[in-house]
């Protein structure tokens, strides 16, 4: 059992420590999220997404996406969603409450991204559209007006941890922390 784990304090610092290695490692437990939103078009729709940033500071967690995706639809509805993040080395499950703020990049983003990272946002049709076969969605030729920033704001912070001693959840609001009955 993680140390760290037994005080809200140590909690607090393991939720960020795990955040901004997400944002740094692809081998991070933190780096692939699960983002949930939901829409009265749509309704709930959960789905991976890449941590790009994480700023404890300002307490937000930045998000690429293509600018035609459903998200994208479902934000514009709807700027409230849920993040999970599962870290299964120390059995501990953070849930981020998170209010979404869509941009465009900035051209000192844009010009700091690989390749491929920038072909992963010139699909064409649109993402969602249906194709008759795989092949048929080609990678044009990549713009930066195709991709958007999610800067996810948090407004609350629930952990739990699963440890030999039995079960731990926390939750972090408006610069409170409090241990909660599982």
């Amino acid at each position: 059992m993680s140390d760290a784990l037994t005080s809200l304090d140590g909690t607090y610092e393991t939720i960020w420590r795990l955040l901004e290695d997400g944002a740094k490692s692809k081998t991070s437990a933190a780096s692939n999220l699960v983002l949930a939103t939901a829409s009265k078009a749509h309704g709930p729709s959960v789905r991976i997404v890449v941590l790009r940033d994480a700023d404890q500071a300002s307490e937000v967690l930045r998000i690429f996406t293509h600018a035609a995706s459903r998200k994208v639809i479902d934000l514009n509805d709807n700027e409230r969603a849920e993040i999970l993040v599962w870290d299964p080395e120390q059995q501990f499950q953070i849930r981020l409450s998170v209010s979404v703020r869509m941009s465009r990049i900035d051209d000192k983003t844009w010009e700091s991204l690989g390749t491929g990272t920038r072909l992963n946002y010139a699909i064409d049709p649109a993402p969602g559209t249906p194709i008759a076969r795989p092949e048929i969605a080609q990678q044009a030729s990549p713009h930066q007006h195709q991709m958007l920033a999610l800067d996810a704001r948090i407004r609350k912070i629930e952990t739990l941890h699963i440890s030999p001693d039995g079960l731990k959840r926390a939750v972090f609001e408006n610069g409170t922390s409090q241990w909660i009955a599982p």
